[in-house]
C-alpha cells in the first residue's frame, strides 16, 4: 500500500474541476463564475489572474486572525498530527477546552437550562411562538436536548396583558 501523499493539484484546471465537480451551497449552480483563489495572507487574497483582494469577510468568519497566520497554522499542524476529525457525538480534549474558553470569554454558562430559559424569555416577551420543526410543539424532546416548557396560549398567539 502506498502512503498517502500531498495531492497533486493542477491551479489551471481549478475552475473547470471546480464547475464540474464542487457542489457550492446558497448558490445557483450554472449562474456561478468563482474566482480561483491561489493564495492568502493576513487580511489580502490573490486570485489566479494576479488580482489581489483585501478579504473583509474573513472567508466567512473563518479566518478573522487573518490568513495563513503562524500561530493558527502551526496550532492545525499540531492537532492534525494527534487526531484530525472527531464526530460531533463524542468528547475529546481540544473541542472541550475551545468551548469552555469561549464561553468563559463569552460569561456563558451552558450548564442546565440557564441559557434556554433566556432565550425563550426575551422570545416570549416578542411574542414568538415556540414550534419545532414541521409544526410540533418545541416542548417534544429532541435526541441530546432538554425538554422546553409548553408556552402558555396567550404568549404563543403573541397576546400580552
Amino acid at each position: 500500500m502506498q502512503a498517502m501523499t500531498v495531492l497533486d493539484t493542477r491551479p489551471d484546471d481549478a475552475y473547470a474541476n471546480d464547475r464540474a465537480h464542487v457542489f457550492h451551497s446558497w448558490s445557483i449552480q450554472g449562474a456561478l463564475a468563482p474566482p480561483v483563489v491561489t493564495r492568502a495572507e493576513g487580511s489580502h487574497f490573490w486570485t489566479a489572474d494576479g488580482s489581489k483582494y483585501l478579504d473583509f469577510s474573513s472567508q466567512l468568519v473563518n479566518v478573522n486572525i487573518g490568513h495563513q497566520h503562524p500561530k493558527l497554522v502551526a496550532a492545525i499542524q499540531e492537532q492534525a498530527a494527534r487526531l484530525c476529525t472527531i464526530a460531533p457525538s463524542f468528547a475529546n480534549d481540544a473541542r472541550s477546552e475551545a468551548a469552555r474558553l469561549i464561553c468563559e470569554a463569552a460569561a456563558v454558562n451552558l450548564d442546565g437550562c440557564d441559557l434556554d430559559q433566556g432565550v425563550l424569555h426575551q422570545r416570549r416577551r416578542r411574542g414568538h411562538r415556540e414550534r419545532g420543526a414541521h409544526g410540533s410543539p418545541a416542548h417534544r424532546p429532541v435526541q441530546g436536548a432538554q425538554p422546553l416548557p409548553q408556552l402558555p396560549r396567550r404568549h404563543q398567539r403573541g397576546h400580552h396583558r
